[in-house]
């Protein structure tokens, strides 16, 4: 194959998405959910069948891929060996890392920054003259403090501390009956026994349907950790950072003054970051 071939692939637990350059010719294409840590073997099914649908756009097959650059960011590689481990498992050469590294290559463009991520999961991340330093991104279980699935479990949790009757100037909040009829039924208890961290994450946005009390409360919260988070990855205040991610997205909307300096859209995308990684190999 004379002419050269990157390819970038973000992969996670909604879904897997491939970007394929040829020339001056680019393929898209999306496919299964694919996060490394919690299913490999689906991860790896999705990411092969993904890649070699926007491989036949060029008429091409993993067996035309000898020499091409791959750079591949996947949920759940942060983890000590995860990336290498499941590198191995390709049926491909590729340069594996974590989503949250391309996510901040494309958010922008290569340049120093630091990038909050609150979405399902949440985590921050920064470039500097230093490298690349990370917070959070553990799941949750142990972390994920600001992101959907966070706030949709930690809504739950006070909810439980209203009904056993404290916190009793929240009584009468919106928010109250509001939680109670998402649940559809369910007891907070049962749901909270089996719920993956997108059941907490669809929750969330109840949060920012009312200005009440409550909401206000838990609003703020999120504020707070972010900037602990901003802190936490030696971000100097007045510089470039961006907010991803669903809950992000509805955050950005209330920064305001202070909060908010130095906030700016993002450039590009993880897949954007991941196939500018690939583009970067010689």
């Amino acid at each position: 194959m004379a002419e050269r071939i990157d390819i970038g692939i973000d992969g996670g637990g909604s879904g897997c998405r491939v970007v394929a350059s040829l020339g001056d010719r680019h393929a898209r294409a999306e496919g299964g959910p694919a996060n490394v840590a919690t299913d490999p073997a689906a991860a790896e099914a999705a990411i092969r069948e993904t890649l070699l649908s926007a491989l036949r756009s060029f008429s091409l097959g993993l067996e035309d891929l000898d020499g091409a650059r791959i750079v591949a960011g996947l949920a759940g590689c942060r983890l000590p060996g995860i990336a290498d481990q499941f590198a191995m498992r390709l049926p491909f050469l590729a340069y594996v890392v974590d989503d949250s590294v391309t996510a901040l290559e494309g958010a922008f463009g290569g340049g120093h920054g630091t990038l909050v991520n609150l979405g399902t999961g949440a985590f921050f991340i920064r470039k500097d003259a230093r490298g690349v330093t990370h917070h959070g991104g553990w799941g949750l279980v142990l972390g994920d403090e600001g992101s959907a699935g966070w706030l949709g479990r930690e809504a739950l949790r006070q909810l439980m501390t209203i009904e056993d009757g404290s916190r009793a100037a929240l009584q009468d909040d919106p928010l109250r009956p509001a939680l109670w009829a998402a649940l559809g039924g369910r007891h907070p208890v049962a749901f909270a026994a089996k719920a993956r961290p997108e059941d907490f994450a669809a929750l969330a946005p109840l949060v920012f349907e009312f200005d009440s009390p409550w909401a206000d409360l838990l609003r703020d919260r999120i504020v707070t950790i972010v900037t602990e988070g901003l802190h936490n990855v030696g971000h100097p205040e007045g510089t470039p950072w961006a907010l991803t991610g669903g809950l992000g997205q509805r955050l950005a909307e209330r920064l305001t003054g202070a909060q908010g300096q130095g906030l700016q859209a993002t450039q590009g995308t993880a897949l954007d970051g991941a196939l500018s990684m690939a583009r970067a190999f010689p």
